[in-house]
């Protein structure tokens, strides 16, 4: 998933002593299920760019323009963990400003010889000043990705090859 959206420069996954305090600020009902003491969800710091183009790192275009120039830098860093699910994965990040989100992925069956269909429910909490600008943002985003992630995973379908897992 990280490797599908077209605005992250870079990411790397930080050590696994990094899972706890990340989890530690993270609701019950999203946080990991206990896997033992030895497991850690992978976190990760990600580099976003919002220049515009490859020339700046990205792997496509911005959605930085207008008034947004003015107040939000080129460069975002934050730090993420995708949890795989059953039939999905839950993505929880922790952005600057106090912006944090929880987005579920999940595959679900569709009518009778449909195939499937990604559903991908979301919340994200900041300061009021923002919340319009994020979801501005993240919804265009979202679709951008989902229709990216729908289509790697109907192309590993179509090989017969298993879903490449970021651990």
């Amino acid at each position: 998933m990280l490797g599908l959206n077209p605005i992250i420069k870079s990411f790397d996954r930080l050590p696994d002593s990094s899972s706890t305090a990340f989890f530690k600020h993270v609701s019950a009902e999203d946080k990991p299920p206990a896997t033992g003491p030895e497991e850690f969800v992978p976190v990760y710091h990600v580099v976003e760019t919002m220049g515009g183009g490859p020339e700046d790192g990205a792997q496509a275009g911005s959605w930085r323009g207008g008034w947004a120039k003015r107040f939000i830098p080129d460069t975002i860093t934050y730090e993420t963990s995708l949890q795989n699910t059953e039939n999905g994965m839950i993505s929880i990040t922790h952005a600057p400003m106090g912006v944090n989100s929880v987005t579920r992925w999940t595959l679900m069956e569709a009518e009778e010889g449909q195939g499937l269909v990604l559903v991908k429910t979301g919340k994200v909490t900041s300061n009021r000043m923002l919340m319009t600008f994020i979801r501005t943002t993240l919804q265009e985003s979202y679709e951008k990705l989902a229709n990216d992630f729908a289509a790697a995973l109907e192309k590993e379908m179509e090989e017969g090859s298993e879903i490449e897992k970021v651990t």
